[in-house]
């Protein structure tokens, strides 16, 4: 018996239900069943082994990233710079933990301002000690569990900026022998 074939009284009085739902259940479905990626340090996903192969590689969550950032510092600025090790920077920052602080009567958390002001004392040399690489810097930051918005005077668009002008000045002065 087909759906359309049903006695009267399994239909709806006045209804056309029955026959809409059997043109979908009539139809072909499509199904695809695809592999998903996750990074085992951030979480974030993807459908490419290969992209979250490399995306794990140079996450800033990864304690033994590869920086690619730092390659382009070396070329554009300094061809003597060496990169420190990450867990270096991640240890000259403070505790986020002396500064979580909880609402009353519930489990949310955030950091009181003393945070910022810890992080503010030690900017100045984590971005020394990083070779001024903000994605070091922002590493650093993320992997002490420090939200980088609380690192005030630290943005990693404008650093990042600032480069992208040395990396263009560097390869104007090469290919026009620094005629502008």
């Amino acid at each position: 018996m087909q759906r359309n074939d049903r006695p009267s009284h399994h239909r709806r009085a006045g209804s056309n239900r029955g026959r809409v739902v059997a043109a979908v259940c009539d139809s072909a479905m499509k199904v695809k069943k695809v592999n998903r990626y996750w990074c085992d340090f951030c979480g974030k996903a993807g459908l490419s082994s290969g992209h979250m192969k490399s995306h794990e590689k140079h996450c800033t969550m990864n304690p033994n990233r590869e920086c690619r950032v730092c390659k382009m510092i070396k070329d554009a600025r300094n061809a003597y710079f060496v990169p420190v090790p990450l867990s270096r920077l991640v240890a000259m920052l403070p505790n986020h933990e002396e500064f979580k602080r909880c609402h009353d009567d519930t489990t949310m958390s955030y950091y009181d301002g003393g945070l910022s002001e810890a992080v503010a004392k030690v900017l100045p040399s984590l971005k020394a000690a990083a070779g001024d690489c903000p994605a070091c810097v922002m590493a650093a930051l993320r992997q002490a569990h420090i939200p980088v918005p609380m690192a005030e005077g630290f943005s990693f668009k404008d650093e990042m900026a600032s480069i992208w002008a040395d990396i263009n000045q560097a390869q104007m002065a090469r290919e026009y022998g620094g005629y502008r």
